[in-house]
């Protein structure tokens, strides 16, 4: 009976210490891994995607590791690239992302991203014009939630690289 209180006790005392290490600047931190697809959606009158080049707009969806493991989707609307100095000579430009991750528990949780900070580059990798890597680098807020997350607040980065229609993506969300 006494080994089984020390046990208790020892269990106790490592979440009262451990617990709080796993949080962010301001509360709870997420550190997501994401895979799925990427699809352009905005198309031209003849109903063909938009060429690069061009301002569009993509949907991605797919699964998360990490944080308990949401589903998420997210609509991007990417500017016509040029040159971007962030881009160290290759083409880029800024973008803007609407992102939902969906909990097995019905939870969710917002995401957009700060247009001033968020932006792509893209490298071409053979001679078709449009076929290459989006690199992506993100920088937002959490605009909201249901659920385990009601009324969330804070902020987040990430990065991403698309290619062909697969994106993966590594993101921290650091809740208030």
């Amino acid at each position: 009976m006494k080994k089984g209180i020390f046990v208790a006790i020892a269990a106790l005392a490592l979440a009262v210490f451990v617990v709080p290490a796993a949080q962010g600047k301001h509360g709870r931190s997420l550190d997501l891994r994401l895979s799925g697809s990427n699809f352009i959606t905005s198309s031209q009158p003849d109903g063909t995607p938009t060429p690069l080049g061009q301002v569009s707009t993509s949907l991605q969806s797919g699964i998360a590791k990490g944080s308990g493991s949401p589903i998420f989707s997210a609509q991007t609307v990417i500017e016509a690239p040029g040159a971007d100095p962030r881009c160290g000579g290759l083409p880029g430009a800024g973008l803007s992302t609407t992102s939902v991750l969906t909990y097995n528990d019905g939870s969710i949780l917002s995401l957009t991203t700060d247009d001033e900070k968020s932006f792509y580059c893209f490298e071409q990798t053979s001679a078709d014009p449009v076929a290459g890597i989006f690199i992506v680098e993100f920088e937002g807020t959490v605009t909201g939630g249901t659920g385990r997350f009601e009324g969330a607040t804070g902020t987040w980065v990430g990065s991403a690289e698309a290619q062909s229609s697969r994106v993966t993506a590594d993101l921290e969300i650091d809740l208030d």
